[in-house]
């Protein structure tokens, strides 16, 4: 229908568009994304105010809206091969897990929700040991930058989902640890008006395919959005990336899933599995025939499923103070501050060339000083009449 070429055309346009739009200055105030969203209410403009809300760092609020899209979402239901598996298995830690398989890999592929930061921490968490096990590479979907790699830290022009602060984090730790970053994403000219879904795939996998076939001295860790990652028949649809890139390069990939079985920060959203493993760390299952657990014998998807803990959003914000090693700011009193008003933090030198802030805060009233981990800062206050206060 007309409807639907339109819709395909804007979704096409938009992508080609990402980097364009990212340069608009992408932190809003949580009262500005609570009028935009229910001024518009569609499941679009709820994806939207979501991944808006973890933007600016209230990662509770990011959940609790993409919920939104699902009002009516009863408690889910324990299914018995769930409860099976459980019975008989151990729970460990997924990133030792993974680390240690990751010695015998070739390609890594790990999924994220895109309105969901504590994705791309546990993927920042992976980096280290992935650089001591011969990982050089680092493939990001979210990215659209050539320069990334002699910037040494990421852009508001980096691409779109890539100016949320845990993923400046992400890029910013990868390249500090010597990675090399590369953007997969399909671009509007890769046959989107035949099949948009099955050709987005082929040619992501086909970018990731060239990318490797000319940078062999090292492994690749790939990092994309939700369903790429899985390597079967997508409900009869045909293969995603994942699958795809396996035909092409001839390697089995790993393939990890974070989605499913991760916190959705409200208990009728939350897979009963995840309430039942009792863990404070991302954890995966495995049984007493060394079998892991993927959410489904029969399963078309991943060969790993993370369960992530359900989180305590009464200490979620100190999982940035590293080991507590934290340092008094002072918020400068002299200048008028209309509040509400969001805190911007950047590592120093990165704000002058249009950087990603290491963390947002949004001070709701006239606080004296924050808290912050030791290092070396410039900060940007922009307050609800958008006065910019440089500090």
């Amino acid at each position: 229908s007309n409807m639907v070429k339109f819709l395909l055309l804007l979704f096409a346009y938009l992508i080609s568009q990402q980097n364009i739009i990212a340069q608009e200055f992408p932190y809003k105030l949580s009262k500005d994304i609570f009028a935009e969203k229910d001024s518009n209410q569609n499941a679009f403009a709820l994806q939207i105010a979501a991944t808006n809300f973890a933007f600016q760092g209230d990662y509770k609020q990011a959940l609790k809206t993409w919920n939104e899209q699902r009002p009516n979402q009863k408690e889910i239901k324990l299914t018995e091969f769930d409860s099976l598996f459980l019975a008989k298995s151990k729970v460990i830690s997924a990133k030792e897990y993974i680390l240690e398989k990751s010695k015998e890999e070739e390609i890594i592929i790990l999924n994220e929700l895109h309105h969901n930061s504590s994705h791309r921490k546990f993927a920042r968490s992976l980096l280290k040991g992935l650089y001591d096990n011969g990982y050089r590479y680092l493939g990001l979907e979210a990215l659209n930058d050539v320069h990334i790699n002699q910037r040494k830290f990421g852009t508001l022009e980096s691409g779109y989902y890539t100016s949320e602060p845990e993923f400046g984090n992400f890029i910013k730790e990868a390249l500090d640890l010597g990675f090399t970053l590369f953007g997969y994403e399909a671009s509007e000219t890769d046959n989107w008006d035949t099949d948009k879904w099955k050709n987005r795939e082929i040619a992501q996998a086909q970018n990731i395919y060239k990318f490797i076939q000319n940078h062999t001295d090292g492994k690749y860790f790939i990092y994309c959005g939700a369903g790429h990652a899985f390597e079967g028949d997508n409900n009869g649809r045909g293969k995603s990336m994942a699958g795809v890139l396996a035909d092409l390069t001839k390697i089995n990939p790993l393939t990890i899933d974070q989605n499913r079985y991760s916190d959705k920060g409200e208990n009728r959203y939350n897979q009963p599995l995840s309430k039942l493993v009792q863990s404070n760390v991302p954890s995966i299952l495995i049984n007493s025939e060394e079998t892991i657990f993927r959410s489904n014998s029969t399963s078309y998807e991943t060969d790993i499923s993370i369960i992530q803990p359900i989180i305590n959003f009464e200490k979620i914000d100190s999982s940035w103070l590293n080991d507590n090693v934290q340092i008094e700011v002072e918020i400068p009193t002299e200048k008028t501050i209309n509040y509400p008003a969001l805190l911007l933090i950047y590592r120093k030198g990165e704000l002058e060339m249009n950087g990603i802030p290491t963390k947002i805060i949004e001070l709701a009233n006239n606080q004296k000083k924050i808290f912050v981990k030791k290092g070396n800062y410039d900060y940007l206050i922009i307050d609800s009449k958008n006065n910019k206060i440089h500090y």
